[in-house]
């Protein structure tokens, strides 16, 4: 008997991060055949991946990513429905005209949460009663905000859990960094246009620095998300740069040049930040983890940090963080992925 053909496009990291181990337990697990693509580009980006990728037993199949961008309705014809990010109905991303495709041909998509806060899925501020035409929504927790999806979508929804694993042990910055007693990590999500504005940015800059000065044994590592320099905080970067115990970790220079938010981790001792998957990714490492001004309804075990004082109170004493709780809530990550083949394999069979 033929076995369903399920695509994958590992387009980049993210990709890489939130669905490469389920292919690959799909493809263990033997009732799914996983179809794999990927652009040559993002071995350049990240050499590890070539290792992962070649002792994984996964066949994955590399092709410049003009090629996957340009023929989309080749590539999906090669399976019975896909893996996706995004739903295809809302996809404004640079892999748009493969989610057209996909509407066009009619292909069967699931989609795989990947973000804790995600746009037009469960933030405060998005519009409500949107359709996804997914077949299958496979989701961190229950919804945050139910209204924000229509009653038709919400019914396609399977909770599973988190489903992100540690890809890559951590590897070491390509230049030393400055004598410290301790690293704390600071991580924002401030190229959210919409949800953050110029006070929160500046409020977390002037958090940074005084906190710095007052702690000059302890080294902060401020990261914004996928570690990328934007207008919107680009000048206080440079203004926080020239404190001696800050360092950046940036996506291309800099001592932490492409390193992984699972890199950085590995040196930090603390981690703060926005509401954001970030904050799982340190919990899943045990690290103490608080939220600076917590703006969305989760998390709410963590300390929130929402001026020195609050911040200094958690370096003190970052034992409150009730880590285990979140973890709790989230599950197990490597049976979080058998649920989620489960329920990926029931949805196949049913097509």
């Amino acid at each position: 008997m033929t076995k369903p053909r399920l695509l994958f496009f590992f387009t980049g990291l993210p990709e890489y991060e939130s669905l490469f181990t389920i292919a690959c337990r799909l493809k263990i697990r033997g009732k799914v055949a996983p179809v794999c693509f990927s652009p040559l580009e993002v071995l350049w980006r990240e050499p590890r991946l070539r290792s992962l990728v070649a002792t994984s037993g996964l066949e994955v199949m590399f092709r410049p990513n003009r090629w996957l961008k340009l023929f989309p309705k080749r590539w999906l014809r090669r399976g019975d429905a896909v893996v996706t990010m995004v739903d295809p109905t809302i996809d404004s991303s640079s892999s748009r005209s493969r989610s057209q495709a996909m509407l066009e041909l009619g292909t069967p998509t699931i989609f795989v949460q990947h973000g804790v806060i995600q746009s037009k899925f469960n933030l405060n501020d998005d519009c409500r009663d949107i359709h996804y035409r997914s077949r299958l929504l496979l989701t961190f927790e229950d919804l945050i905000k139910p209204e924000v999806l229509s009653e038709e979508t919400r019914a396609n929804i399977r909770k599973v859990g988190f489903i992100k694993p540690v890809l890559f042990p951590p590897r070491a910055p390509s230049k030393p960094l400055p004598d410290h007693d301790r690293a704390v990590l600071l991580c924002h999500s401030f190229r959210w246009a919409g949800r953050y504005g110029e006070g929160d940015i500046t409020r977390f800059y002037n958090l940074v620095e005084q906190s710095a000065a007052e702690n000059p044994r302890t080294l902060f590592i401020v990261r914004s998300h996928r570690g990328k320099s934007r207008a919107p905080y680009r000048a206080q970067d440079q203004a926080l740069a020239r404190v001696p115990n800050v360092v950046f970790s940036n996506a291309h220079e800099g001592p932490l040049k492409g390193m992984m938010m699972t890199d950085v981790l590995g040196l930090a001792d603390i981690c703060i930040s926005t509401a954001s998957t970030a904050i799982l990714d340190s919990v899943y490492m045990n690290r103490p983890t608080a939220v600076y001004e917590n703006d969305q309804p989760v998390f709410r075990k963590l300390p929130n940090i929402d001026s020195v004082e609050s911040l200094a109170a958690f370096l003190s004493q970052p034992g409150t963080a009730d880590i285990a709780a979140v973890q709790a809530h989230y599950g197990n990550v490597s049976e979080n992925i058998d649920t989620a083949c489960d329920v990926i394999e029931a949805t196949m069979k049913s097509l």
